[in-house]
């Protein structure tokens, strides 16, 4: 985006007839699952230059008004509020936070005053914090933690102390914790893992003692524990790391590297490139030698590996981007493997023939796999699967003909997809989903007529989905919409569950 265009701030707007409604929606409104459907707007200023008064300002309290934030980055949900990173009038990129719910977002603590900003990044939810990296331009780039207030905004550890800092990477939650990568003067760059307090925060693993390093990629989850690659000058190895900051290696290669981690239950599947001309998909367990390669891939490297009910789901058998040839009879579609050979297989061949549905953008809801496909005749649109070939199937055609309204950056919060859609009378703007058909729709038009706001990045926090959209070309910001279903609410016990209030 161009610098300083318009600075688009965040606001949700509830039209007042939604603002009450409540569980009473109508009946019309219940049949289609949401209430306050299109109902997002933003205001602009002329940007960050200080003397510039804005164009259009929305009162924040009886003596303020909140200033505008561009650019926004990183979005993450916190205890009912969002946080992201952005820039302000002045201040450079800071922390910022919307409670939603029609107030203004506004900056949490300006960590580094002046045009420099401290440039968060990272935002990662942990317990009743969000963690973050910033640089105060006191302690270089460090682990920080907010509660969504300036006083519970403080930096965790200064790990490397001095302006360098330690530059934490790679944050990764297992359970309360949060695993990361950083560097200090005495042991160079290694594992490390944070509660969020400076005393729960220590040096986790060396692995390669001394200030020499090795590299350290591939943090994944993996039940109570991490897994990651380390690699050294002769070898890469897969690790996993307990609690108690006791290492084990699970597989080491000479040749090739590991990537795609990925946790299904008890197991952990990875795919190796050896440089050949196939893909390796393994799996391992926790028991000591029992790495095995699973299956080779010819073609386009399998891609989008997700988990769910244990078993692993993935795209595989398209060609390869250089033209090596995949599976010549399916081509690329969905697969599954319970890290087995023979339990290794075509879940559907959706578009049958050599060309493939191709499918991408994998996200699981409720024991559900979704996903965008295409079955050569209705074009690209929302499928489902649970993972049997008469379980998979389409959710709707939502822009009909063989054009299809591709979706796309698919994401699962509280039982509802949101994603973005292409259809004829409105561009590619913001769709949502519970998985049928009856209860799939647009959920509001930000760019006029027939224009895309191309919508990504959908964070649902309290009563409202925010994501990032542009009303026009190259003006994205952030935006809210009230998304309260209003079906769940005559359940017993749903009222604060799906946020009917």
């Amino acid at each position: 985006m161009k610098a300083w265009r318009g600075i688009p701030m965040l606001v949700s707007v509830v039209l007042g007839g939604f603002m009450g409604m409540g569980c009473g929606a109508s009946s019309g409104e219940r049949d289609m699952g949401v209430v306050g459907g299109e109902a997002a707007m933003t205001l602009e200023t002329q940007g960050p230059v200080p003397v510039e008064p804005p164009t259009a300002r929305r009162e924040c309290g009886p003596d303020r008004v909140g200033p505008p934030g561009s650019k926004p980055e990183w979005l993450a949900r916190g205890d009912r509020r969002l946080f992201f990173s952005a820039e302000g009038e002045g201040q450079g990129r800071e922390l910022w936070s919307s409670p939603g719910n029609a107030e203004c977002a506004d900056v949490v603590k300006d960590i580094r005053p002046g045009p420099m900003g401290s440039v968060p990044r990272f935002l990662t939810p942990v317990g009743k914090w969000v963690l973050f990296v910033a640089d105060d331009g006191l302690h270089g780039p460090e682990l920080w933690r907010t509660d969504g207030t300036a006083a519970g905004t403080v930096m965790v550890k200064d790990v490397w102390k001095g302006e360098r800092g330690s530059a934490p990477r790679a944050l990764t939650r297992v359970g309360n914790w949060l695993y990361f990568i950083a560097e200090d003067f005495e042991h160079g760059q290694e594992l490390w893992r944070t509660d969020g307090t400076d005393e729960g925060t220590r040096l986790m693993h060396e692995f390669q003692p001394g200030t020499a390093s090795h590299q350290l990629t591939g943090l994944t989850a993996w039940g109570d524990r991490l897994a990651l690659v380390a690699y050294s000058d002769d070898a890469a190895v897969l690790w996993s790391v307990d609690s108690d900051g006791v290492a084990r290696a699970h597989y080491r290669s000479s040749v090739g590297v590991f990537f795609s981690l990925t946790a299904a239950g008890r197991r952990l599947f990875f795919l190796r490139d050896a440089g050949t001309s196939v893909a390796e998909l393994w799996v391992t367990t926790d028991r000591p030698g029992s790495a095995m390669k699973v299956r080779d891939f010819s073609g386009e490297i399998p891609s989008y590996l997700t988990a769910m009910n244990g078993m692993l789901f993935f795209v595989a058998g398209s060609d390869g981007y250089f033209g090596e040839k995949g599976d010549t009879r399916h081509g690329g579609e969905l697969w599954r493997s319970d890290g087995t050979t023979v339990g290794t297989r075509l879940v559907r061949d959706i578009w049958p023939g050599p060309k493939g549905s191709l499918p991408s953008s994998l996200v699981v809801m409720d024991g559900v796999l979704y996903f965008a496909a295409e079955d050569g005749w209705r074009g690209r649109e929302l499928w489902r699967s649970d993972g049997s070939a008469l379980g998979t199937w389409m959710v709707w055609d939502i822009e009909w003909g063989a054009k299809g309204s591709d979706p796309e950056h698919l994401v699962a919060e509280n039982d509802w997809l949101f994603f973005s859609a292409t259809t004829s009378g409105f561009g590619r703007e913001v769709w949502t989903s519970d998985g049928w058909l009856w209860r799939t729709r647009r959920l509001t038009d930000i760019a006029p007529g027939t224009s895309s706001s191309d919508p990504r990045s959908f964070v649902r926090a309290g009563n409202e989905v925010f994501f990032l959209a542009g009303d026009v070309p190259m003006n994205e910001a952030l935006w809210a919409v009230p998304f309260r279903p209003a079906w769940p609410c005559a359940q017993q016990g749903a009222r604060d569950a799906q946020g009917c209030q």
